[in-house]
């Protein structure tokens, strides 16, 4: 039970990081991808960020690598993730709502 790792506050909060990270993570991106000329991409909804590099990299007709050293968590949610439901938060495989630009 969820009620039983975090607080209504601790929820709240997590709900209000979700929100103002996801209103500024594709404007961000969208302005990168300008910048740099970008020429492909895909959001990172659904699969998470490995499973969308995956099918980016298969897909390419020059070889592509990718190295994360850090997985960016809601502060919180690491807790839910391992003691309610686990999301694969940490293993680079979440089903984000909205996660960005890849």
């Amino acid at each position: 039970d969820c009620q039983q790792v975090i607080s209504v506050t601790e929820a709240e909060d997590m709900m209000h990081a979700a929100v103002c990270s996801m209103a500024r993570l594709n404007r961000n991106g969208g302005r990168l991808m300008l910048k740099y000329q970008a020429h492909a991409a895909t959001d990172v909804t659904g699969f998470g960020i490995l499973g969308h590099a995956q099918n980016l990299s298969e897909n390419q007709k020059a070889e592509v690598g990718i190295e994360l050293h850090t997985l960016p968590l809601i502060a919180g949610t690491r807790k839910v993730n391992d003691n309610v439901f686990n999301f694969r938060l940490t293993v680079g495989y979440s089903a984000e709502t909205s996660g960005g630009l890849l």
